[in-house]
């Protein structure tokens, strides 16, 4: 068997720990491989996986939702920085600059 290491959350491992008590799985592994044998048994869940939890953003106005992220004063001037200049290269979603 191969071991592989992931990163997650403290919230994400609390989760796993407490569905892995609640249904009785021996640990974390036996409930992880219990995803992986579900997404292999039926792929199309993976499609909404990738979907969840993401919703499309409040605004298509990129001054909007960059006015909106600077405004929660969660994040450095660099992240800024580099947001302001993916939403300019969003040419498909966005409308404005």
């Amino acid at each position: 068997m191969t071991t592989v290491n992931i990163s997650i959350t403290d919230n994400q491992a609390k989760f796993i720990d407490k569905l892995a008590k609640d249904y009785n799985f021996d640990n974390r592994s036996e409930l992880i491989r219990s995803f992986i044998r579900l997404f292999q048994f039926r792929p199309q869940l993976i499609d909404q996986v990738i979907e969840f939890p993401f919703e499309e953003p409040f605004t298509r106005s990129r001054s909007k939702m960059y006015q909106a992220v600077a405004k929660t004063g969660k994040y450095s001037k660099e992240f800024l920085k580099d947001l302001k200049e993916g939403l300019e290269d969003s040419k498909d979603f966005f409308y404005d600059k």
